[in-house]
């Protein structure tokens, strides 16, 4: 009686399984995907290009970046002063 009954489940549990996703699961057609993908290529651009203006501006404001640029500055005067003090 047991495999009476356990064969007709099985076979509408195969059925279902091999009859694929429902409707609402099925997978969207190509242009909503390209499109999709469009926009979160744009969020993550515009979210990385924010990030990296943050990060720049931050170094900007740090001391050690500004030491530097004086600092190579005075390399790149004497540089030329040298260069125009052997070369004229």
């Amino acid at each position: 009686m047991r495999l009476f009954l356990s064969l007709p489940v099985l076979v509408v549990a195969l059925c279902m399984a091999l009859e694929g996703p429902a409707p609402a699961q099925a997978s969207p057609d190509l242009s909503s995907a390209l499109e999709s993908f469009s926009g979160k290529l744009k969020e993550f651009g515009n979210t990385l290009e924010d990030k990296t203006r943050t990060a720049i501006d931050r170094i900007k404001q740090t001391e050690v970046y500004t030491k530097t640029r004086k600092w190579l500055s005075d390399i790149k005067q004497k540089a030329k002063e040298k260069f125009k003090d052997t070369f004229s």
